[in-house]
């Protein structure tokens, strides 16, 4: 009896042993080199894919895992090709480096470093909206004075009317729903806690003046007129966040504002430092000698500028054609500057040096090279000629390149000029050409590297 015994735990951790999915088990091969349970598990968290919900199909798990292997072999052939060599991987290669660095350091200084003691204020609100436009002949025209003012005095009158059949009894959340043009009706008017950053400036100090109830006048702001009961005040901190805010969404939205307040101010401090400075002037700028900025000895320039914006210049068709205007150029140049100032910080904490940065920074760059690759794949070789933008149009214009305007009260359908929607056109029979190209090169690929997976280890159904 006792050997029956064992012989049958023996068979159970047997099949047990069997029927368990390890980390080693290969669940796809291509020209020798296999992709395991453990390497597609790190490579899903890395994309931020939800890996409980891909792990249930099979399908699912079928395209990831060619995804994961075009990315591989797209790396690879960036290397033969010699590519990563070129002023643009560099580029890109830098790129990588400095979003982790600037990762760390925002966990390092903000995310962990950060304490903040900030009221808020649970609310509900009843929305009047105001308008300041009208349409006319389906076109929008905006308010005169007189039109305004009469629009807010008409909906300050409706509030007053709220607010006292409020104070006679009713019950806010079912006037919230009646009245108002606000999304929280729903929720019976109900937005849970907020914070100052998060309201109009006028709702935000009445509501700090105020205790807890209803706010007895309303109250005036850009997109109309506002009905606030408050329901609650409390000071908030990192400890007690999740304990006063039970909806767990709720109170990762309101310490994602509050540390998105305190990175904002990091930044601000890091830009009053004795030698940096910004030169917003020399952004519109044509002599790229001129410096736009400069972070302790390191400079930035217009030719600078004018590099990392072809960088990220769309290729091929109109979208190439286009220019970038001078506001463009000084956003661009600002989030340089802001790149340069945390970059400097983080080098000064010394977070180059941590393991787990180097190891995040080779798979970002790694990801980089391969995108890359597959955009320079996709767009190799693509040309669009007049002939096929003309016939597109033709073929189409019936269907596709048509607009509605009012003749007489009645909408007319109407075909829009080929001169209008030729660029469009052309920009269009672009992205298909680069989309089938790149297809055909992933399948090629897959066949060429004889890529095949182990359907019987994937899990799922």
């Amino acid at each position: 009896m006792k050997r029956l015994l064992l012989v049958a735990s023996i068979i159970g951790v047997i099949i047990g042993f069997i029927g368990c999915k390890c980390s080693s088990d290969v669940l796809a091969t291509y020209d020798g080199v296999e992709i395991t349970r453990g390497q597609f598990k790190e490579w899903l968290e890395d994309k931020q894919f939800s890996v409980e919900a891909i792990l249930k199909s099979k399908k699912q798990q079928k395209d990831k895992l060619e995804m994961m292997a075009i990315e591989h072999i797209a790396l690879q052939e960036a290397k033969k090709e010699n590519l990563i060599e070129t002023e643009k991987y560099k580029f890109l290669e830098d790129m990588a480096y400095e979003s982790i660095l600037l990762k760390h350091l925002y966990n390092k200084k903000i995310k962990d470093g950060v304490e903040f003691n900030e009221p808020a204020y649970h609310v509900k609100q009843i929305l009047i909206r105001v308008r300041d436009f009208k349409i006319v002949n389906n076109k929008r025209v905006n308010l005169s004075t007189s039109e305004l003012e009469k629009a807010y005095s008409e909906a300050e009158n409706k509030a007053k009317e709220i607010i006292d059949k409020i104070k006679s009894g009713q019950k806010f959340e079912e006037l919230a729903k009646m009245y108002s043009d606000d999304f929280s009706k729903k929720n019976g008017g109900d937005i849970g806690y907020v914070v100052k950053d998060m309201l109009a400036p006028e709702v935000a100090s009445a509501i700090e003046s105020s205790k807890s109830g209803i706010i007895e006048n309303p109250i005036k702001t850009q997109q109309g007129i506002y009905i606030i009961q408050l329901m609650d005040k409390q000071e908030i901190t990192k400890k007690n966040l999740n304990k006063i805010i039970k909806d767990e969404m709720q109170a990762k939205r309101l310490e994602q504002i509050l540390l998105r307040r305190a990175s904002n101010n990091y930044i601000e401090k890091l830009m009053s430092a004795s030698d940096v400075q910004f030169n917003e002037k020399n952004c519109k700028s044509r002599n790229p000698k001129d410096v736009i900025f400069k972070v302790g000895d390191s400079s930035f320039t217009v030719a600078d500028l004018e590099k990392r914006i072809s960088y990220f210049q769309p290729k091929g068709s109109s979208l190439s054609k286009a220019t970038i205007d001078d506001t463009k150029k000084i956003d661009i140049a600002k989030n340089a500057f802001k790149v340069a100032l945390l970059k400097r910080e983080a080098i000064k904490e010394n977070l180059q040096t941590n393991e787990e940065l180097q190891k995040e920074f080779q798979k970002r760059k790694n990801m980089l090279f391969a995108k890359e690759y597959m955009d320079y794949i996709g767009e190799r070789g693509i040309a669009v000629t007049p002939k096929e933008i003309r016939d597109e149009y033709e073929k189409y214009k019936d269907t596709r390149f048509t607009t509605f305007v009012n003749q007489k009260g009645k909408q007319v359908k109407q075909i829009l000029p080929f001169e209008k929607v030729k660029d469009q056109i052309e920009s269009m029979l672009y992205r298909k050409k680069r989309s089938e190209n790149l297809a055909k090169w992933k399948r090629d690929m897959l066949h060429i590297n004889k890529f095949t997976i182990h359907e019987d280890e994937l899990e799922g159904k």
